[in-house]
């Protein structure tokens, strides 16, 4: 079964956006283990600020 040329087109505009990304995407670093956001505060830290 042969598909049609606009399914066929489709087919190849994803296949190259995705080889794209493949050359184009930032290195992913390794993981070091747990780590903290920054400018976080806990939770009761914000509630003794605030008097509850």
């Amino acid at each position: 079964m042969k598909p049609r040329k606009s399914t066929a087109i489709l087919g190849a505009a994803w296949v190259a956006t995705f080889v794209l990304y493949l050359f184009v995407k930032p290195d992913q670093p390794a993981a070091t283990g747990i780590t903290q956001v920054v400018n976080t505060v806990p939770a009761l830290v914000n509630a003794e600020q605030f008097g509850q």
